[in-house]
């Protein structure tokens, strides 16, 4: 995948490079270094996109750029869950 190729696919996704640097726990001046042929983009991240374009063809409007407010709650949800659980297993204990 070219770097032409991959800023399309981000494109395609209606994704910014720092979405993409977000949603892989990255920093977005990897991403930049990338885009601009500083370094070489990783097969990992070719693997990725490609992965989520996929997606968005199976899924369509499901998949949308995720944000530093989504990403928040998703952990506050999970750490919820977690004491959930916690509170469970001693009240059975």
């Amino acid at each position: 995948m070219t770097t032409d190729e991959f800023k399309q696919g981000l494109a395609k996704l209606g994704w910014k490079q720092s979405d993409f640097a977000l949603a892989t726990g990255i920093s977005t001046v990897s991403v930049s270094h990338w885009m601009t042929g500083q370094n070489p983009l990783p097969a990992w991240a070719q693997s990725h996109l490609a992965l989520l374009l996929k997606l968005q063809d199976l899924a369509g409007e499901l998949l949308t750029p995720p944000t530093r407010a989504a990403k928040i709650a998703r952990t506050i949800m999970i750490a919820s869950a977690d004491r959930n659980n916690q509170s469970s297993d001693v009240s059975n204990g």
